[in-house]
């Protein structure tokens, strides 16, 4: 039988709703957060060089890792948001500063990107089918994609770089789907790892569709 298709078995459904609760409630925190950053970020036009980004997403995953089950791992998941909204902010200040019609680029891509998280969300809570063997080929997804934009800085090629980005747009649903469900399910007992897990899903996602958005529809 395809196991595609077997109904999840929620392992333990009170600890489950306990994590799912408190993982949402973190995540409206860490949203808020993420928000003033970027905020910040973007009125004073700061912008992250990326191996120095990609140094700040490895040392905070490692941090909140291994503060996960201490009061530390909530000032880790703050600080994670907090770098994850500078970053943001310096892409929005980028497409604020490149196209005459940013702003709606902005906010059409905060659209997109809320309708897909909420209906992803909504979807993973009450589909009968099981995503756990997702994770696989989601993890070699990121792994190409992570490797790929390490080449392109040095490549430089547009149409490869969008050609990652549209695939970094497909792994974050396709994470946050799997991530959902798990909780749901209660194969995730930490609420601290599966708040930032989503906040990076989230942020993966709108960054690329942001740089799509551009290429797409950006006016010079």
């Amino acid at each position: 039988m395809n196991t595609n298709f077997q109904t999840p078995v929620i392992v333990n459904p009170l600890l489950a709703s306990r994590v799912l609760k408190n993982t949402y409630a973190l995540l409206g925190l860490l949203f808020v957060a993420s928000a003033v950053t970027a905020w910040f970020s973007a009125g004073m036009q700061l912008r992250i060089g990326f191996f120095p980004m990609l140094a700040g997403l490895f040392g905070f995953s490692f941090l909140i890792a291994k503060t996960r089950n201490s009061g530390w791992g909530l000032v880790s998941a703050f600080g994670f948001s907090a770098f994850l909204g500078l970053i943001t902010g310096g892409n929005i200040d980028f497409m604020l500063a490149n196209y005459s019609n940013g702003g709606e680029l902005v906010t059409m891509t905060f659209g997109v990107t809320a309708i897909a998280f909420f209906g992803i969300s909504a979807y993973a809570m009450v589909a009968k089918r099981d995503f756990s063997n997702m994770i696989a080929m989601l993890g070699v997804g990121l792994i190409v994609v992570v490797v790929g934009f390490i080449a392109n800085y040095f490549l430089k090629m547009p149409a490869f770089g969008l050609a990652l980005s549209s695939l970094a747009v497909m792994v974050a649903m396709g994470l946050m789907l799997w991530q959902t469900q798990r909780i749901v399910n209660g194969g995730e007992t930490n609420y601290i790892i599966a708040a930032t897990s989503l906040l990076a899903n989230v942020f993966m996602l709108f960054n690329n569709l942001l740089h799509l958005m551009g290429f797409a529809f950006g006016d010079d």
